[in-house]
């Protein structure tokens, strides 16, 4: 059934592809799949998670424990790794449902080991700050663990990560910085399995890749320029949902910031900064309709936006739906017109979309 609001296609098929692609392009690191802010908005709750279960995918990152449970309830079998770590005495929900936390500093694996006392054969994940100074083991946390790997050499399952600040351009100096402090703790704790890439670390090479790489974004055909067989996976429309004539002088929309310079004919369509569209695509951004620009006139609203029809004639009719991004005209195109980045388009998707699977 068609409502008069955006349309999102998600290609389950597209998805799919780049996980296995990932698979074999990272060979022979494990893949361990970002699922975090509903997969990115593309959630479904969570059919993503389901699809790539089906591929063999058994290793997840979400970003926090609310999450994981939604996760966990439907999955069970899973390996889920909460990405912000143990907060406010969450120990027990983390224990009694499988779940991993990752230990950000030393006071959360103090924490976390003494709740467990000897349950040891569970996964230890920990996080290393090797730059970006947002989380991690500081170097003084550090210090603290090397004293104390007698509790560390325990756990059976190890895995230290850290993430890139730079990752999305190769030739940053920082990736190589961060990858040289990642390989001396490599060499402090030499037991444990290592994990330093996400989607563009991916693409800086096989010595970024350790044992485990956590890609995110590439499943879902965002950043397609880090290598050409990432398949575009999601794509949105909206519906026509009133055509006018605007004479030329008469103004357009809120605060008048466009005025007709001649006749026109305009498309009003269902879509507006509600729904994650950028106001700064007022008066200069486009859509498309069959792979023709449509411009944008007239300020972006919160449900609606105005479009410039007048050289499709009478082509185009209330109940047409223009192609906001899709395979030909992508999210990854769609973030640099709205100033922004992909990871932005797809996670701030609106509810209000007729989410369809295909």
């Amino acid at each position: 059934m068609n409502f008069s609001t955006g349309q999102v296609a998600i290609d389950l098929k597209s998805i799919k592809h780049n996980y296995l692609f990932l698979k074999n392009f990272c060979k022979p690191a494990e893949i361990a799949a970002t699922v975090k802010a509903s997969s990115y908005g593309l959630g479904g709750e969570n059919k993503i998670v389901e699809t790539l279960v089906k591929v063999k995918c058994n290793k997840f990152f979400v970003a926090n424990i609310v999450e994981a449970l939604k996760i966990r309830k439907k999955f069970k079998s899973i390996t889920i790794f909460v990405l912000n770590g143990l907060n406010k005495n969450e120990e027990k929900v983390f224990f009694e449902n499988n779940i991993t936390p990752v230990l950000n500093n030393y006071n959360q694996f103090q924490k976390w080991t003494s709740y467990l006392k000897k349950n040891y054969n569970i996964p230890l994940m920990l996080h290393v700050d090797t730059g970006m100074n947002r989380l991690g083991f500081q170097k003084s946390d550090i210090e603290k663990l090397k004293k104390n790997k007698k509790k560390l050499q325990l756990f059976k399952d190890i895995t230290i990560m850290s993430h890139l600040a730079c990752a999305d351009d190769k030739n940053n100096q920082f990736n190589l910085e961060q990858k040289k402090y990642f390989d001396q703790i490599k060499k402090e704790f030499p037991e444990c399995k290592y994990s330093l890439a996400a989607s563009g670390g991916i693409f800086l090479g096989k010595q970024y890749h350790y044992d485990m790489v956590r890609p995110g974004i590439s499943l879902y055909g965002g950043k397609r320029t880090f290598h050409k067989r990432i398949k575009h996976a999601v794509a949105l429309k909206a519906p026509i949902i009133q055509i006018n004539e605007v004479k030329r002088g008469e103004s357009i929309g809120y605060s008048r910031t466009y005025y007709a310079k001649e006749n026109i004919r305009t498309a009003t369509i269902s879509i507006g900064y509600a729904d994650g569209m950028n106001i700064r695509l007022t008066n200069k951004g486009y859509f498309h309709f069959q792979k023709k620009k449509i411009p944008i006139v007239g300020r972006v609203s919160m449900d609606l936006i105005i479009l410039n029809i007048t050289k499709f004639k009478n082509k185009l009719k209330v109940g047409d739906y223009i192609d906001i991004y899709n395979r030909d005209y992508t999210i990854d195109d769609f973030a640099k017109q709205s100033g922004t980045i992909p990871y932005r388009i797809i996670t701030c998707m609106s509810s209000r979309y007729d989410k369809k699977y295909i």
